[in-house]
């Protein structure tokens, strides 16, 4: 196990941490989407906060009037709060740090709100702008929302956006592709297009743009936000309806299992 010698090491042998929530961070930690060699490091988090500040578009996920008059100060503070470390702390250099307790606290709190959802049979809907690494963690939450007697929503949207791309399902989650390949976006467009035409929906649980777009939207929202999405940070300090996940976004596909049993064990989810 890599070492965790500051916050989030701290809050695991802390009795601040409910037991679940512990459980579940080791494992999480193992895995590596939380930590201190997350993706990003301090030069591309705070790049990531100064595009946000001059209100650039892949940056804002579709929340522009959200996000007005936002300074360095309440960016940096709001991405430090989400993941338990100021932004451009690196106990390895080029790699950024994620509070494995959070990680899990926010994955629990997640897992709550879909099995509410879903256990009164409520509508969701799944989205991911991050195909490459999150596509098979949303299709377990996907699958055992209905399972629980969720309605999970779907569209038949066919709209064309970024270089001919267009909006596509794997099963129950929405997605960008061509026909031969799925891609990563921040694009809010998709979303807004699937929003428009399904209707009511009770909770969103998706990241980048298709986050923003719901939480735009004034749907109540649960976010994957990794260390250089501050927008998401901002909005939730703001008092969006939002939960935040606070994990990293670019591991390899089998990496998720542990967040998905976290969601899972804070929730009435069967278990698979």
């Amino acid at each position: 196990m890599e070492s965790f010698s500051r916050e989030g090491r701290t809050l695991l042998n802390s009795g601040s941490v409910n037991p679940l929530v512990g459980q579940h961070a080791e494992r999480l930690l193992d895995a590596g989407v939380a930590g201190t060699c997350t993706s990003h490091g301090a030069e591309n988090n705070l790049y990531k906060i100064g595009l946000l500040l001059e209100k650039d578009e892949s940056n804002t996920f579709g929340m522009e009037e959200l996000l007005g008059d936002v300074s360095f100060e309440e960016a940096y503070e709001a991405v430090a709060r989400q993941i338990g470390n100021p932004p451009d702390m690196e106990e390895t250099a080029g790699r950024g740090c994620i509070d494995p307790a959070r990680t899990a606290a926010g994955l629990v709190e997640a897992g709550g709100r879909i099995g509410e959802v879903a256990g009164s049979g409520g509508r969701l809907l799944f989205a991911t702008g991050h195909p490459g690494a999150l596509i098979l963690y949303y299709l377990g939450l996907a699958r055992s929302a209905e399972e629980l007697g969720g309605e999970v929503v779907r569209a038949q949207t066919r709209g064309r956006y970024q270089k001919g791309r267009s909006l596509d399902w794997a099963e129950s989650v929405a997605t960008l592709g061509n026909g031969a390949s799925l891609f990563h976006t921040h694009d809010p467009e998709p979303m807004r297009d699937v929003l428009r035409q399904v209707g009511q929906v009770d909770l969103v649980v998706a990241d980048h743009g298709f986050a923003g777009a719901a939480i735009a939207a004034g749907i109540p929202t649960v976010a994957v936000m990794d260390t250089n999405d501050p927008a998401l940070a901002v909005v939730a300090g703001r008092g969006a309806d939002l939960t935040v996940v606070p994990m990293d976004d670019n591991r390899p596909l089998n990496a998720y299992a542990a967040a998905l049993d976290a969601v899972r064990g804070g929730s009435l989810i069967p278990r698979r």
